[in-house]
């Protein structure tokens, strides 16, 4: 069974291994969004939620390094597309 998406959209397999790369480097929370980073080969950009005070934070995820890095908070000021 193939999973056919675009560009920039995130198959249930590439969810699971980057939830499990978040997991094994500590990080918690909620998972709200996923989004491929194109022309960047296995790069993920991430959105999570702290369930106990609503903040969210931007993450770049890459599942050939194994790199987690925060990009920033985000607010009214930093959003990130739908």
């Amino acid at each position: 069974m193939s999973e056919k998406v675009s560009a920039n959209e995130v198959t249930q397999r590439e969810m699971i291994r980057i939830i499990g790369l978040f997991r094994k480097q500590g990080f918690k929370g909620n998972y709200l969004s996923f989004q491929h980073v194109v022309d960047e080969g296995a790069t993920y950009f991430v959105v999570m939620g702290d369930e106990n005070n609503g903040n969210q934070g931007l993450f770049k995820a890459n599942l050939l390094t194994g790199e987690v890095a925060f990009q920033y908070m985000l607010d009214e000021d930093h959003v990130v597309s739908k």
